[in-house]
């Protein structure tokens, strides 16, 4: 659903134009468009897996990794870091010097896959694979091979099919200027406590920030600062930790979201019938920063049994910096009386990838 929305708004940006004058660009749609779709307000997401970035240092002591279930896979990656300038990347794992061991140190039989067969799967970035044999919840992970202390290693754990699925529904719009954002973390009838949840913040740009959980609501520290999705989107990373009938449960779960703020105001539209067939709809808007914006509707009039009838779509797009004025030509084919109104109405901040529906 995020991909077909991003996709969405490039494709805006990127539509067939047929005129451009008055320094903006016209589209005429060769058939009259549905209304627009609603907007997305909350996201739903399920997870069978958990990560973490483990350091060389604790590989050499050993990894808990939690297991309940024999369809299992555990992926093991190196991870570059950046220090001083510089970019270290780790030492690729050697299977022949890594064990895994239960809590009494039993070793636990495994099937494993070595780099090339990870690499033949899909997976460049040096990782190796696991798959445990005998699985009691809890393991461990070592390894002999003498790693640098300070490098970084990603551990993802996939129990497929499990039935303790981690549950996320998560507001998916943030309007500016709110530090709170909903999200219900769930894992069956079972409802996780502030402490249970450790969450993590990135921004648009990587940027790790600071954040809370309380009372089913991600809580920021500090006013987000990116509008729109022009950049990518802020993503919340959810991890709990919880027992399940006596197991040891972990996952993780990503949910993005938009923090957005209403960019474009307009008023009233004026429609004037120029001879012809040919309406032009004058659409005075405002605009809270400079940017690239556009104005979809339909042009509507009134049919021989006095019925409301849509007559044609047109999109215009243009450069706003403060206020401004969209002149929406219509051809009709039609035949319609007054009044004449605009319907279905869409507005667009393309430079920062936003959309709002508008009544008229």
């Amino acid at each position: 659903m995020i991909k077909k929305l991003t996709k969405l708004c490039v494709a805006m940006m990127l539509v067939s134009t047929a005129a451009n004058a008055n320094g903006q660009t016209v589209y005429q749609f060769p058939q009259v468009q549905s209304a627009p779709v609603s907007q997305l307000q909350t996201l739903e997401k399920d997870s069978v897996e958990y990560w973490q970035h483990v350091s060389g240092k604790e590989l050499k002591h050993g990894v808990p990794v939690f297991v309940n279930q024999a369809d299992n896979f555990i992926r093991i990656a190196p991870k570059a870091r950046f220090d001083s300038g510089e970019v270290f990347k780790p030492h690729g794992l050697q299977l022949d010097k890594l064990s895994v061991r239960d809590a009494n140190f039993k070793q636990l039989p495994m099937q494993a896959a070595a780099r090339e067969q990870m690499q033949n799967a899909g997976f460049s970035d040096g990782s190796i694979g696991l798959k445990l044999g005998q699985v009691n919840g809890n393991a461990m992970i070592k390894t002999r091979q003498a790693l640098n202390d300070n490098d970084t290693y990603l551990v993802h754990v996939i129990e497929k099919g499990s039935r303790n699925a981690l549950h996320a529904k998560s507001q998916f719009k943030l309007k500016q200027h709110q530090q709170r954002l909903n999200m219900q973390l769930s894992m069956g009838q079972k409802r996780f406590k502030d402490n249970d949840v450790q969450l993590t913040l990135f921004a648009p740009d990587g940027e790790q920030l600071d954040v809370g959980y309380e009372n089913g609501e991600a809580v920021f520290t500090y006013p987000l600062e990116t509008i729109g999705a022009a950049k990518g989107y802020y993503e919340l990373e959810a991890n709990v930790k919880t027992k399940i009938n006596g197991l040891i449960v972990k996952r993780s779960i990503k949910m993005p979201f938009v923090h957005s703020a209403q960019t474009i105001t307009m008023d009233t539209a004026k429609i004037a019938y120029l001879g012809n067939s040919q309406y032009q709809a004058e659409v005075p808007v405002q605009v809270t920063d400079s940017g690239r914006f556009a104005i979809r509707a339909t042009l509507t009039g009134k049919g021989s049994k006095g019925e409301r009838v849509k007559l044609a779509t047109v999109e215009v797009a243009k450069q706003i910096d403060n206020q401004a004025q969209f002149m929406m030509p219509f051809s009709v084919a039609k035949t319609a009386k007054a009044p004449f109104e605009l319907i279905d109405i869409e507005l667009t901040d393309q430079t920062r990838m936003l959309k709002f529906a508008q009544g008229q």
